[in-house]
Protein backbone atom coordinates (compact mmCIF):
# COMPACT_ATOMS: atom_id res chain seq x y z
CA UNK A 1 0.00 0.00 0.00
CA UNK A 2 1.23 3.66 -1.28
CA UNK A 3 1.43 6.15 1.29
CA UNK A 4 0.37 9.74 0.76
CA UNK A 5 4.31 10.89 -0.24
CA UNK A 6 4.47 8.11 -2.80
CA UNK A 7 1.44 8.94 -4.27
CA UNK A 8 1.59 12.65 -4.64
CA UNK A 9 5.07 12.01 -5.75
CA UNK A 10 3.75 9.44 -8.33
CA UNK A 11 0.98 11.61 -9.73
CA UNK A 12 3.42 14.97 -9.99
CA UNK A 13 5.82 12.87 -12.19
CA UNK A 14 2.50 11.63 -14.58
CA UNK A 15 1.00 14.67 -14.53
CA UNK A 16 3.93 17.12 -14.83
CA UNK A 17 2.81 17.57 -18.52
CA UNK A 18 0.11 19.61 -17.14
CA UNK A 19 2.40 21.58 -14.84
CA UNK A 20 4.21 22.88 -17.81
CA UNK A 21 7.17 20.25 -16.74
CA UNK A 22 6.91 17.40 -18.57
CA UNK A 23 10.43 16.42 -18.72
CA UNK A 24 11.67 18.31 -15.26
CA UNK A 25 9.10 17.22 -12.87
CA UNK A 26 9.69 13.49 -13.21
CA UNK A 27 13.83 14.01 -13.90
CA UNK A 28 14.07 15.90 -10.50
CA UNK A 29 11.48 13.34 -8.68
CA UNK A 30 13.60 10.32 -10.28
CA UNK A 31 17.18 12.19 -9.07
CA UNK A 32 15.92 13.12 -5.79
CA UNK A 33 13.55 10.27 -4.46
CA UNK A 34 14.88 7.21 -2.80
CA UNK A 35 12.22 5.15 -3.11
CA UNK A 36 12.29 2.81 -5.74
CA UNK A 37 8.16 2.79 -6.18
CA UNK A 38 8.62 6.58 -7.07
CA UNK A 39 12.01 5.93 -9.29
CA UNK A 40 10.31 3.10 -11.14
CA UNK A 41 7.39 5.51 -12.33
CA UNK A 42 9.53 8.75 -12.45
CA UNK A 43 11.41 6.92 -14.85
CA UNK A 44 8.55 5.66 -17.17
CA UNK A 45 7.09 9.13 -17.34
CA UNK A 46 10.49 11.18 -18.06
CA UNK A 47 11.15 8.12 -20.99
CA UNK A 48 7.26 8.63 -22.36
CA UNK A 49 8.03 12.13 -21.88
CA UNK A 50 10.78 11.98 -24.03
CA UNK A 51 9.25 9.60 -26.09
CA UNK A 52 6.28 12.48 -27.26
CA UNK A 53 9.35 14.97 -27.83
CA UNK A 54 11.09 13.01 -30.29
CA UNK A 55 7.90 11.49 -31.83
CA UNK A 56 6.40 15.43 -31.78
CA UNK A 57 10.26 16.56 -33.29
CA UNK A 58 9.32 13.78 -36.25
CA UNK A 59 5.65 14.35 -36.95
CA UNK A 60 6.53 18.08 -37.15
CA UNK A 61 9.42 17.44 -40.05
CA UNK A 62 6.51 15.39 -42.12
CA UNK A 63 4.30 18.41 -41.93
CA UNK A 64 6.24 19.42 -45.32
CA UNK A 65 4.69 16.53 -46.67
CA UNK A 66 1.52 16.64 -45.27
CA UNK A 67 1.60 13.07 -43.50
CA UNK A 68 3.06 14.75 -40.17
CA UNK A 69 -0.52 16.63 -39.74
CA UNK A 70 -2.05 13.79 -38.47
CA UNK A 71 0.62 12.34 -36.76
CA UNK A 72 0.77 15.82 -34.74
CA UNK A 73 -2.76 15.45 -33.65
CA UNK A 74 -2.40 11.35 -32.90
CA UNK A 75 0.49 12.37 -30.80
CA UNK A 76 -1.32 15.49 -28.98
CA UNK A 77 -4.29 13.44 -28.00
CA UNK A 78 -1.60 10.47 -26.85
CA UNK A 79 0.31 13.18 -24.52
CA UNK A 80 -2.97 14.50 -22.84
CA UNK A 81 -4.48 10.53 -22.31
CA UNK A 82 -1.92 8.30 -20.90
CA UNK A 83 -0.97 10.52 -18.53
CA UNK A 84 -4.18 10.64 -16.98
CA UNK A 85 -5.07 7.00 -17.18
CA UNK A 86 -1.26 6.39 -15.74
CA UNK A 87 -1.70 8.84 -13.09
CA UNK A 88 -5.37 6.54 -12.33
CA UNK A 89 -3.85 3.80 -12.46
CA UNK A 90 -0.58 4.56 -10.55
CA UNK A 91 -3.05 5.43 -7.68
CA UNK A 92 -5.24 2.62 -8.05
CA UNK A 93 -3.00 -0.09 -8.22
CA UNK A 94 0.50 1.73 -7.21
CA UNK A 95 2.09 0.62 -10.56
CA UNK A 96 1.67 1.89 -14.11
CA UNK A 97 3.62 0.86 -17.27
CA UNK A 98 3.37 3.25 -20.31
CA UNK A 99 2.38 0.54 -23.32
CA UNK A 100 5.16 1.56 -25.73
CA UNK A 101 7.81 2.65 -23.88
CA UNK A 102 7.18 0.54 -20.87
CA UNK A 103 8.77 -2.64 -23.53
CA UNK A 104 11.72 -0.60 -23.91
CA UNK A 105 12.54 0.14 -19.63
CA UNK A 106 11.91 -3.56 -18.83
CA UNK A 107 15.00 -3.80 -21.81
CA UNK A 108 17.53 -1.52 -20.29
Amino acid sequence: MLNSEQKILGLISHLGIFLGFPVLAPLLIFLLSNDNIIKNQAKEALVFQIGLIIAGAVGSLLVLVLIGIPILIIIGIIGILFPIVAAVKFYQDGYYSYPITGNFLKKL
